[in-house]
């Protein structure tokens, strides 16, 4: 096990975030999810502290430092293509997008709804991926910490559906089916709202 895996697994040991575990140890959020990520390690101040608060050893922790910074350094490598590609892909999608809005006609009337459902869908994979951040005002409430992750999921869930229905909807209704593509839009949302609402109740109790 890697200090990667072995940082995180002692975390979550304890039931503690990323930002408490921080805290704890005077350091940023953003240092340990680096860390967690396998793109840092610790200088050796934090890392003593990270021994001692979790009464192990220095070496227990990071057993070969220098094999650790070798796959950092792999890692850092990784996350920088993965980053180029996806700017790639952006610019991609960016530039068909203006192209086949500017020689087709009947998607100008509905690029707002495409627009909005890429968004929405955005929101849904952000959420999917276990990030309550965009819906933090029901983590003040009566969601556990041990039902944030299915919470948060189910969320995006739901959210990725109406979106992705929206575009669906949309690129139907360009090709003049319009009444299919109504009926689209209704079921998703139908779908993603029943499955926002049945996280409320399972993990809000409730939806206010």
């Amino acid at each position: 096990m890697n200090f990667a895996e072995k940082l995180k697994e002692l975390r979550l040991s304890k039931g503690l975030s990323q930002a408490k575990l921080a805290q704890d140890i005077f350091v940023s959020r953003s240092a340990v999810a680096k860390w967690e990520n396998g793109l840092g390690i610790p200088n050796d101040d934090s890392l003593e502290m990270l021994a001692e608060y979790f009464h192990i050893s220095v070496e227990e922790l990071l057993y070969n430092k220098e094999s650790e910074e070798i796959l950092v350094s792999k890692n850092k490598m990784i996350d920088v293509q993965q980053r180029v590609i996806k700017v790639f892909l952006i610019a991609v999608v960016v530039v068909l997008g203006i192209i086949v809005y500017m020689s087709y006609k009947p998607i100008r009337e509905y690029v707002s709804m495409i627009v909005i459902g890429i968004l929405i869908c955005s929101l849904g994979i952000f959420n999917i991926q276990g990030n309550i951040a965009s819906i933090h005002w029901y983590n003040r409430r009566k969601v556990s910490k041990e039902d944030q992750l299915p919470y948060a999921r189910l969320m995006g869930i739901g959210t990725f559906i109406i979106g992705i229905t929206m575009i669906l909807s949309a690129c139907i209704q360009t090709l003049g089916n319009i009444e299919l593509g109504a009926q689209m839009i209704l079921i998703g949302i139908v779908i993603g709202l029943t499955i926002m609402i049945y996280a409320q109740y399972k993990y809000n109790k409730g939806i206010f």
